[in-house]
């Protein structure tokens, strides 16, 4: 079950009252750690990228409004999200991939009971920029194209190829690590 941080503290944020300020971002830190982690691969990025973030989060927080009750751990991941694209973005560009690699995949399955959680965090972090982001935003946040294109400033046609070429490098990389685990590679 997911903690909640306590409304209590909440309001003292809002307050200004510094000591509920720190134990907002203790409480977040290290989720919101590997949230910008899966964007920027450079630690100490990251670690400004945080405090960028939470600069942010605090300086706005006398605005939020929480209509759920995860609804702040939402409200700060995106501004983490978007701290780490508006970085991305300012070192990529993201139009690496010929709109004709946008085909689909086959309808070959990977297996991934059999394959480690870490090898596969592994291979989605070796990606290349581009196409870790476009994963990172479909597949674990849930964004459509259309919106993802809309804030890496790319059309919706290039966020599908991306998202279909990363899903092509993780397919081969993962039927790969599988044969090798059967001898058959």
């Amino acid at each position: 079950m997911m903690r909640l941080f306590p409304l209590e503290l909440l309001l003292a944020c809002k307050k200004g009252d510094a000591s509920a300020q720190r134990k907002l971002f203790d409480f977040y830190y290290d989720e919101m750690y590997q949230v910008c982690y899966r964007y920027v691969k450079d630690e100490m990025l990251v670690e400004d990228l945080l405090s960028q973030g939470f600069t942010k989060v605090l300086n706005k927080i006398g605005k939020f409004r929480a209509e759920k009750e995860n609804g702040l751990r939402a409200w700060i991941k995106t501004i983490m999200i978007n701290e780490c694209l508006m970085q991305l973005r300012r070192r990529n560009n993201f139009y690496l991939v010929p709109l004709s690699d946008a085909d689909e995949l086959s309808t070959e399955e990977v297996d991934f009971d059999e394959i480690d959680q870490s090898f596969v965090r592994q291979c989605i972090a070796e990606l290349p920029t581009g196409y870790r982001t476009v994963l990172n935003l479909y597949v674990i946040e849930g964004y459509a194209h259309a919106e993802i294109g809309k804030m890496l400033d790319i059309k919706e046609a290039t966020s599908r190829s991306q998202l279909n070429k990363a899903k092509q490098i993780l397919k081969q990389r993962l039927l790969s690590y599988k044969l090798s685990l059967y001898g058959k590679g």
